[in-house]
């Protein structure tokens, strides 16, 4: 900068020289002209001069930032000790956080399970739970949980209930009440992020917890489950076009969203309850994503083609129909596998006009099956799907917020948290869809900084039966002729209720409280009530139901937030 004053003196002195001189006696008029040409060539290199050593000022400025910012970057820790002092009483004392605050997905569920946000910096400084490694960033989310559960019936289930698990009364399960703990739902998430150019940006995740179970798994001694993954994929961000490519194992894109249509940003209910509320539609499963938004990302249209897995129900009246394999190499082979001939393809239009966030989804789906005879066969494909949509109103801006959701057509049953079927088996043998309707409507909101409360009701119902009769026995699902007589009498085994479910439909409320909050992460506590009803089609003997109440309580730790 002296240089610089240097120069500016310079050209202030030669523009003084120009207007003296032209206040001289008049001289030659060719003397004149090239006398001012000098001066004017003169100002000229002194001009640039100062263009180049102002350019080259701002050079080193950016320079030094530069390797500031790589310094602090590479080792955030570097400064820690000229950050922490010891005052005149002896104890130490934080002058100034060493990181940026951490940051969660800015959705509800996002906040209360450590999820890392889904529209990140990378130009920015580094958070709580952030390593840069060279031009990447890896961003830790998750959390720790100790949780309790109580439920009135029994179902053998750990923090994911299988509501068609739920025991009917003939089982002596349906006269006995349950309680667990357990750490399962316990996570581990990472996010790796870098930039390819500035505007096009690369990145995968990963989160995982340990509600897997292998062969040996049991809670008798050393609860030897295994850990599984909840969903793993990599996504290709252009900010330019507004684009995003994803592939891999992530919620389906029929997950209802809280805005945009961006991994991370799903509207999940915030129960602990880890098998959600029936009404939610969602799967976790291997998919190829494109999303593209329009007007500053206010709308939004996707299509995703997933992974398919029909779930059937029922036995076919012929005696070789082919449906589902058993799991070989590295599938499980305790299990079966559908033989859906296509994958998935789910289609989703979304809005964010400025108040609220709404949907419409489209579904078509591929069942498929084969009748064989001795010598010959028959491959048999039977089209299903549906449409919904979904909406999520802030009622009270920041405060409380309501939704909406729900899903219609024939062969949906997957899609529902309950998983009912999605076909049973048609007098030829061919896969029938069967008509399918899932709602749910919630409430939730923070009336304090640190408490949040939320609120649901959902149900999942099969509308109307798929049923014959031939040689006066019913086939199909929802039979008449099915017989209903002894689910309500202990050790009968006169009950098809389970495998002709109507309705499973549940109400419940819970919270979530920040008991601690800081520099090293936050302790959340939460609690949950829910009431369970199921019932079946009437049959022989009457229309039995059921029901669970349960209670869950969770105690978290969120290292990272």
């Amino acid at each position: 900068m002296t240089h610089l004053t240097r120069r500016t003196t310079a050209l202030l002195a030669t523009t003084a020289l120009a207007v003296l001189g032209s206040a001289a006696p008049r001289a030659h008029a060719a003397d004149q002209m090239e006398i001012m040409e000098r001066q004017i060539h003169a100002m000229q290199a002194q001009l640039s001069a100062m263009k180049k050593e102002h350019a080259e000022e701002i050079k080193r400025a950016r320079a030094v930032l530069a390797h500031q910012r790589e310094e602090a970057e590479n080792n955030p820790y570097g400064t820690r000790a000229g950050m922490i002092g010891q005052n005149g009483k002896g104890s130490w004392a934080v002058a100034q956080p060493t990181l940026a605050p951490a940051r969660t997905a800015g959705t509800p569920y996002g906040e209360i399970t450590g999820t890392p946000a889904a529209h990140s910096s990378l130009y920015g400084p580094l958070r709580r739970g952030q390593i840069q490694v060279g031009g990447v960033r890896i961003t830790l989310g998750g959390f720790a949980e100790a949780a309790g559960i109580w439920r009135s019936r029994n179902t053998g289930s750990d923090i994911s209930t299988g509501y068609n698990a739920i025991p009917w009364g003939n089982n002596p399960t349906y006269n006995m009440t349950e309680f667990r703990q357990t750490e399962r739902q316990s996570r581990l998430a990472a996010l790796v992020e870098g930039m390819i150019s500035p505007k096009l940006e690369a990145d995968g995740y990963v989160e995982t917890d340990f509600q897997g179970a292998g062969s040996a798994s049991n809670s008798r001694q050393s609860n030897s489950y295994v850990l599984r993954a909840r969903v793993f994929y990599g996504e290709l961000k252009d900010r330019a076009d507004d684009l995003q490519i994803l592939g891999g194992q992530n919620w389906s894109l029929i997950t209802l969203y809280n805005k945009g249509l961006s991994a991370r940003d799903e509207q999940v209910p915030l129960t602990i309850e880890a098998q959600y509320v029936p009404g939610f539609n969602w799967t976790r499963n291997s998919q190829l994503r494109v999303v593209k938004g329009f007007d500053n990302s206010r709308y939004h249209v996707a299509l995703s083609v997933e992974n398919p897995s029909s779930v059937p129900a029922g036995t076919p009246l012929q005696s070789n129909v082919t449906y589902r394999v058993t799991g070989t190499n590295v599938n499980n082979p305790d299990t079966w596998y559908a033989t859906d001939i296509a994958p998935d393809v789910i289609a989703k239009v979304a809005a964010d006009p400025g108040w609220g966030h709404y949907e419409l989804t489209g579904i078509l789906r591929f069942f498929h099956d084969r009748v064989s005879t001795n010598g010959a066969g028959q491959n048999q494909t039977t089209v299903a799907g549906g449409g919904g949509g979904g909406m999520i109103l802030p009622i009270i801006d920041k405060k409380l917020y309501f939704q909406a959701s729900g899903l219609a057509g024939v062969g949906l049953g997957r899609y529902g948290t309950s998983n009912i079927p999605d076909y049973t088996f048609s007098p030829t043998g061919a896969p029938k869809a069967l008509p399918a309707a899932n709602l749910l409507l919630g409430i939730y909101g923070n009336p304090t900084k640190a408490l949040k409360l939320y609120g649901y009701a959902g149900a999942e119902r099969v509308t109307s039966r798929e049923a014959f009769t031939s040689g006066g026995k019913g086939y199909g699902y929802g039979s008449p002729l099915a017989n209903m007589s002894g689910c309500n009498t202990e050790l009968a085994t006169a009950c098809a209720a389970s495998s002709n479910v109507r309705t499973v439909a549940q109400a419940t409320a819970g919270f979530w409280y920040d008991y601690l909050k800081g520099d090293y992460g936050t302790v959340r506590i939460g609690a949950q009530y829910s009431y369970t009803y199921v019932d079946s089609f009437s049959g022989v003997g009457g229309r039995p139901h059921t029901d669970d109440n349960m209670v869950m309580m969770s105690l978290r730790y969120m290292p990272f937030n």
